[in-house]
């Protein structure tokens, strides 16, 4: 095979790569305009709870997977650069004294993660070229968690149906305009490993509402 026709190759195989990175984006995108909110009216309140449960079940196991295969990406470095502290990346805790202020920090929490989660897709791309089970693996991911954060956001409309839900704002902050590689790297894993703490703490905190959450309703939403 000649140099020219390697390259041609090469190219072909970055596009296709590139193409299985964006589509589920793409989609994602196209589902928002058509429907910018899940229906949370179809359901009572224990299918939803139960859904979401099972959802972020799933959510936490696909991220703890891709964490797994980032870190293996890695080589030695991946303790080190894990174990770094950055103030930019969101925090993986959960607060509120009721019910309904905890839902709310989850789902705030779940939102704030996806604008950093694009990020690190986006600089995963120039790793390992063509093809970077990472960068797709995020790809599938933000899908996730954005399904995730909108059944959250159903449960907390049922919660507190006449209350508006506040937004967390899209795009993250604390993020420098230029990292290194190697800044690059920690920043994607600790993006990832708090993530993954979050959904763990999320799958506790709606088990334990299981027995309080939809028993009786009363003129303010469910407790």
């Amino acid at each position: 095979m000649n140099c020219h026709v390697r390259n041609m190759v090469c190219l072909s195989q970055r596009s296709q790569a590139k193409f299985r990175i964006i589509l589920p984006l793409l989609i994602l995108i196209a589902v928002e305009l058509v429907q910018p909110t899940m229906s949370c009216h179809n359901q009572n309140c224990r299918q939803h709870l139960k859904h979401t449960l099972s959802l972020t079940t799933y959510t936490n196991k696909k991220t703890a997977a891709l964490l797994e295969t980032y870190k293996a990406s890695q080589g030695d470095s991946a303790d080190l650069i894990c174990d770094m502290q950055m103030d930019n990346v969101p925090e993986s805790t959960i607060s509120g004294q009721t019910i309904s202020e905890r839902i709310l920090s989850v789902y705030t929490r779940l939102k704030e993660f996806l604008p950093h989660m694009k990020t690190v897709m986006e600089q995963q791309k120039d790793f390992n070229p063509p093809t970077n089970p990472v960068a797709e693996g995020l790809s599938e991911m933000i899908t996730h968690v954005h399904r995730t954060a909108m059944r959250v956001n159903c449960l907390l409309q049922i919660l507190q149906p006449n209350i508006p839900i506040p937004e967390p704002a899209e795009r993250p902050t604390g993020i420098p305009p230029a990292q290194n590689i190697f800044q690059q790297k920690a920043y994607g894993c600790i993006v990832l490993s708090r993530l993954q703490e979050l959904l763990s703490k999320a799958i506790k905190e709606q088990k334990s509402i299981k027995g309080k959450m939809c028993r009786k309703r009363t003129k303010n939403g469910y407790f």
